[in-house]
């Protein structure tokens, strides 16, 4: 069996981002999202998941606002950083239950909760907290690589070698948790509607989770090829909300799952 779990990032991060996750939730197949605790519209994100009982929402773990590969090294090599590390973890973990939010999930924002000093500790408090499922990229290589698109083929096939390779190395971290294939790395900001629909034609046995950005200004639109700073789109805010995606959806015989 086929089950897809569809996901927005950034939540609580604005109260564009807030409209967005919610539009897609009510009009799209958005299903689950992931809350940023120390993010300016945490709390009227929390308000919106407390109204809407369906909407799964997880911690999207903040250990960095910008220049992930900044942080990887300070956590590599810097006894302080790993020393309160599960301090801060746990504090967000924390901050999302005071929230009112039994978390679904745990992810990371811009991936760095996948470093290999990281990810044990995120796994242990998960376990800790009893929460279910956490995000570790992977397998998204195959179908990007095939989709037809002009973009270099090289930067794709490094970044999917990288993350393959940590995924193999870290699963073990995982035991006793959920851990679904997922994709939306390689065109993170650029999920469009083409490149969703192909992507859903080739999903593989099992579940497999995608991650969107999506935001409700459409000034921050992207052509193929282009993204925002954060990201965040309101490009990939219409792929969620695509009658052409809803159709792929049910034509691949996936099941959609609800939180």
């Amino acid at each position: 069996m086929k089950t897809l779990i569809v996901t927005a990032d950034d939540f609580g991060d604005s109260a564009a981002v807030n409209e967005a996750v919610l539009r897609a939730y009510r009009q799209g197949l958005l299903r689950f999202a992931s809350l940023m605790v120390r993010r300016p519209a945490a709390a009227e994100a929390a308000a919106l998941a407390r109204a809407e009982p369906g909407l799964g929402v997880g911690l999207h773990l903040e250990l960095c606002a910008e220049a992930p590969a900044r942080a990887g090294l300070r956590y590599a090599f810097s006894p302080a950083a790993r020393a309160g590390l599960e301090g801060e973890i746990r504090s967000q973990i924390e901050a999302l239950l005071a929230l009112g939010i039994r978390p679904t999930h745990v992810d990371g924002h811009m991936n760095v909760h996948v470093h290999p000093v990281v990810f044990p500790a995120l796994c242990r408090l998960a376990r800790e907290y009893k929460i279910p499922r956490v995000r570790l990229p992977r397998g998204e290589r195959g179908p990007n690589l095939a989709y037809p698109s002009p973009e270099p083929r090289l930067p794709r096939l490094l970044l999917a070698g990288v993350f393959d390779a940590l995924a193999a190395a870290l699963a073990g971290s995982a035991r006793g948790l959920e851990v679904p294939t997922t994709w939306g790395l390689l065109r993170s900001g650029r999920m469009s509607e083409d490149y969703v629909v192909w992507l859903l034609g080739r999903l593989p046995e099992g579940t497999t989770e995608l991650y969107f950005h999506p935001h409700a200004d459409p000034a921050t639109a992207v052509s193929d090829g282009r993204t925002t700073p954060t990201h965040q789109s309101y490009s990939e805010l219409e792929t969620l909300l695509s009658p052409r995606v809803r159709r792929a959806l049910e034509e691949s015989g996936a099941r959609l799952r609800a939180a």
